[in-house]
């Protein structure tokens, strides 16, 4: 199989930001493989993006009783995706 590559570049970086904004609140299992495909790939999170995902993991975080209901599921794979942010890079 040939695969194509890709340039990590500003504007996949910026895709990914708006891959995680999209999925904040959805309740579905593009929360898990969002988050998951964030920490698979390291190499993507620069510090422009690690700033912009923790502060609007943050706000997801702290709002989630005043915006979103039901969202435990959600709720818990958003908090371990903010601490490995914060944990690496």
């Amino acid at each position: 199989m040939n695969k194509e590559f890709i340039q990590i570049d500003y504007e996949l970086k910026d895709m990914i930001i708006s891959a995680l904004r999209y999925m904040l609140g959805r309740k579905t299992i593009g929360v898990y493989a969002t988050a998951n495909f964030i920490m698979e790939h390291p190499k993507l999170i620069d510090d422009r993006v690690k700033n912009v995902m923790l502060k609007d993991l943050e706000e997801y975080l702290n709002c989630r009783g005043i915006y979103y209901k039901d969202d435990e599921c959600d709720y818990q794979v958003w908090k371990n995706l903010y601490e490995w942010l914060r944990n690496h890079g």
